[in-house]
């Protein structure tokens, strides 16, 4: 039970990865639906900064940037717990130490979502973390 719980939460993060890349898709494609979102997004796109070492950008690079990286990390972590999941077998006692370190991880990033975002990304990042505390849970402790 324990590899399955693990193996759904892995499903949840590469899940999570898809679904804010066509998130971040619309983002990239935004023109404004109101005169104040223009805007916002033309200030945003405008006035690009100096940031050290020949790098230029504006607002929205940075914020393009960091919804990129979120859509790329869970999906990346995801896949590299089901990479783990392949080899268990040969560390025993990996996967309930894996699930401590993805429950940690996971519980820290549903309360910031729970603070600071929006429904979606935290129904995700809520689901990955409960499928990891019940592999936690679940999971035999070594002697």
């Amino acid at each position: 039970m324990t590899r399955r719980l693990f193996a759904v939460g892995c499903g949840v993060l590469i899940a999570l990865g898809l679904v804010h890349l066509m998130g971040h898709y619309g983002l990239m494609t935004a023109e404004g639906d109101t005169e104040a979102e223009r805007q916002l997004l033309s200030l945003m796109r405008g006035n690009p900064q100096d940031m050290g070492l020949g790098f230029v950008r504006s607002m929205f690079d940075i914020v393009a940037g960091f919804s990129l990286t979120f859509s790329i990390l869970p999906a990346g972590m995801g896949l590299v717990g089901l990479l783990l999941l392949r080899h268990e077998g040969r560390a025993p006692g990996l996967l309930r130490q894996a699930s401590i370190v993805y429950a940690g991880v996971y519980g820290i990033m549903t309360a910031v979502a729970f603070r600071y975002w929006f429904p979606a990304p935290l129904f995700f990042l809520a689901a990955a973390f409960l499928c990891f505390v019940a592999a936690v849970a679940m999971a035999p402790r070594e002697a």
